[in-house]
């Protein structure tokens, strides 16, 4: 037990609630994220998260910048278990501090009703619900924008589930041409190495990363196919991405808003 001014704080319940805290709140930023949670590594990162905090209570960190650096490196830390992606850790921090914040509101809002007894009870429920109705919402919108693709190049074909998203504005720095990015296999890194005259260098920038580079080719044909009819793009420019574009695999691929 530590004493705070003229109140007590028992060390053992402090870090079990900022667990259960940190668990919730990680739980329901992977909702938001689109990210399927490991429950061991949800597990691990709030039980750094309830030690970090205690930590820091211990320290006597409560207020100004060394608190805020802490606090900081503590939620990257959980995020970074969690979701294990590095380039998008700063969307997850905000998230993840977005989300503590709601909760604290929400928790603020059932106290001044009046239900003390049942209010963090209640805050968990309706954070975990509002984070489920975002996610189904987002994943309805996602659906109506898949498109079955088909890549050809010489005479081999590969299908792929594609999403149309507004925000890839990727062109091919020689020809000028939209370019659609790709989940790498051992089938499209096939085709860097077969055809290296059809070989691209894609530069890019995303959050979180300030400049980056793609490897990319030209395909023979791009066919979209989707309720709308079909359309084929000749002499298309695909880029390849070392990782999955989906957390739940609905999608292996990114199309360019330029192909519509």
């Amino acid at each position: 037990m530590e004493v705070i001014g003229i109140y007590e704080v028992y060390i053992d319940v402090y870090f079990i609630e900022n667990v259960l805290l940190d668990m919730l709140v990680l739980l329901s930023a992977a909702l938001l994220l689109g990210k399927r949670p490991v429950i061991w590594r949800l597990f691990s990162g709030s039980m750094i998260g309830g030690a970090g905090a205690v930590l820091i209570l211990w320290a006597g960190f409560r207020y100004g910048l060394v608190y805020i650096l802490s606090v900081l490196v503590l939620d990257t830390v959980m995020c970074l278990l969690l979701f294990f992606d590095v380039r998008q850790i700063p969307m997850q921090v905000i998230c993840f501090h977005s989300l503590s914040f709601i909760y604290t509101k929400l928790g603020s809002c059932i106290a001044a009703l009046g239900i003390g007894r049942f209010g963090k009870l209640a805050a968990s429920a309706l954070l975990v619900s509002m984070a489920l109705f975002v996610s189904a919402y987002k994943k309805r919108n996602e659906k109506k924008r898949l498109y079955t693709v088909r890549i050809v190049e010489g005479e081999k074909q590969i299908n792929f589930q594609a999403l149309f998203d507004t925000g890839n504005v990727l062109k091919d720095p020689y020809t000028g041409k939209p370019v659609s990015i790709v989940e790498e296999s051992e089938e499209t890194l096939c085709w860097l190495h077969t055809k290296p005259q059809k070989y691209r260098i894609i530069p890019f920038r995303s959050i979180g990363k300030e400049d980056g580079i793609l490897e990319g080719t030209e395909v023979d044909e791009l066919i979209i196919c989707g309720k709308e009819g079909q359309k084929v793009e000749k002499d298309a420019v695909i880029a390849l991405y070392k990782g999955r574009l989906s957390g739940d695999g609905s999608f292996q691929m990114i199309l360019n808003q330029g192909l519509f």
